[in-house]
């Protein structure tokens, strides 16, 4: 991911944007749209339900694995769907493209970041860190993304309150297009009530690592460490702070010189920079996402070729992966 506020802000940034061509028009619509804004992360929060660990897998999956079929599965789920629960359905879809895009468009840069930091011969920080170290660099952007659009902290914004809307009729629709998504694309039937689960998961585990005070975070990450015997922890670097500042130390402002770790390709992008070429991306992707006769070609079109993590998508669909 970029992580769950930064995602939020992005889709309230350019809801008014979709809605010329697609109507939001009622509360359901919207929250469904900006719960699709999370994309497949709340699958990843799986691993806290001992009945459904086994399916957190699938978060993985669809961030790595055949960018292209997934959105077009997506898109077909939806509109095999009626009436209410195809509005939300597409609804849904067209917040899910937004998650796409920016995923794609932002991961270079949070890697770009993490190995360098793991690189960088700090004793006791290295690759087998990487994923807390990621973790702490989206935090520290959705605080100050947070702080800068909306003036606020976690303090006000809580995020397992704020970020994950849908009501229980929403999460329904969207169990039936996850189901039928991760049957075409990956050939695999998963729970019918996987989605709304990994929702539910997400909620528990954001209000559980809320703790826009410090003590209460240390808490939680001494008893992590002590488990896992890792100097790092990861319930840490996703506890947001209480930070009311509108800059990060990962955000770039000074326009530095990075590289896609995938590509190759230098730049010179800020995260803000990031954040505004992608939004410009979104009418046209949402656009053609919902068409009818969508499919893979087109679907070509809106990934340029890359998955989730913005890394060129290998013929089989399983790039390799540091």
């Amino acid at each position: 991911m970029p992580a769950i506020i930064t995602h939020d802000l992005f889709a309230q940034g350019v809801i008014d944007d979709v809605r010329t061509i697609l109507p939001l028009s009622t509360a359901d619509e919207r929250d469904a749209f900006l719960l699709g804004s999370q994309g497949p992360d709340p699958l990843f929060f799986l691993v806290a339900d001992p009945f459904m660990r086994r399916l957190a897998s699938m978060g993985d999956t669809m961030h790595r694995s055949q960018p292209d079929r997934l959105l077009v599965s997506m898109s077909e789920g939806s509109a095999r769907l009626g009436g209410f629960e195809q509005r939300v359905a597409r609804a849904y879809v067209a917040g899910f493209v937004c998650h796409y895009l920016l995923d794609a468009a932002v991961h270079p840069f949070v890697y770009s970041w993490q190995y360098g930091l793991c690189d960088a011969g700090i004793d006791g920080l290295d690759a087998t860190a990487g994923e807390k170290v990621h973790a702490e660099i989206e935090r520290d952007l959705d605080e100050a993304l947070l702080f800068a659009r909306r003036g606020e902290t976690v303090l006000t914004y809580r995020p397992f309150e704020r970020s994950l809307p849908g009501s229980a009729k929403v999460l329904r629709a969207m169990d039936k297009v996850y189901f039928y998504a991760a049957l075409r694309t990956y050939g695999t039937a998963i729970d019918t009530m996987t989605f709304s689960m990994a929702v539910r998961a997400y909620r528990g585990v954001m209000g559980l690592l809320y703790a826009p005070r410090d003590r209460r975070r240390l808490v939680i990450g001494s008893v992590e460490r002590a488990i896992t015997h890792s100097p790092y922890s990861l319930c840490r670097a996703l506890s947001h702070h209480d930070r009311a500042e509108a800059t990060s130390d990962f955000d770039n402002r000074a326009h530095a010189r990075w590289t896609d770790p995938f590509t190759g390709e230098t730049s010179v992008a800020s995260f803000r920079d990031l954040l505004d070429e992608t939004a410009a991306r979104v009418v046209p992707a949402v656009g053609r996402v919902l068409s009818p006769g969508f499919d893979e070609a087109a679907a070509a079109l809106v990934t340029r070729g890359l998955n989730f993590l913005g890394e060129p998508a290998s013929p089989d669909g399983d790039p390799d992966r540091r």
